[in-house]
């Protein structure tokens, strides 16, 4: 149990982070200008980017990174207008909330383990 509350939400924050990219890559389509491709894969790769500096960051500072990414969370709820919505806050926004609050739980629970 502890290794799993230790890893999970670095690993679950790699699968999101692997979702996001691929989803960006949904910018790319026939009959829409080259420019515009790439604007769009720049403004869809940037929740991807933040959520990979959370997780550098949570190598030092899970705390810290947790928090961030549970702002990341609401920042895309409000920016995507999906708390109206249950299925699109149900994929975009909750995985990304869950998986902060899990860097949050295993930054108290390292210090409860160091403690003993």
């Amino acid at each position: 149990m502890a290794k799993f509350i230790l890893w999970a939400p670095r690993v679950f924050t790699i699968l999101l982070i692997s979702f996001l990219v691929i989803m960006a890559f949904d910018n790319f389509s026939a009959g829409t200008r080259t420019q515009e491709q790439w604007k769009g894969f720049a403004i869809s790769m940037a929740p991807a980017l933040l959520l990979l500096a959370g997780i550098i960051l949570a190598l030092k500072y899970p705390l810290a990174s947790g928090l961030l990414i549970i702002i990341l969370g609401g920042t895309m709820n409000i920016l995507l207008r999906t708390s109206g919505k249950t299925l699109p806050f149900v994929v975009l926004s909750t995985p990304i909330i869950v998986t902060g609050l899990l860097f949050v739980l295993s930054h108290f629970y390292e210090k409860t383990l160091l403690k003993k």
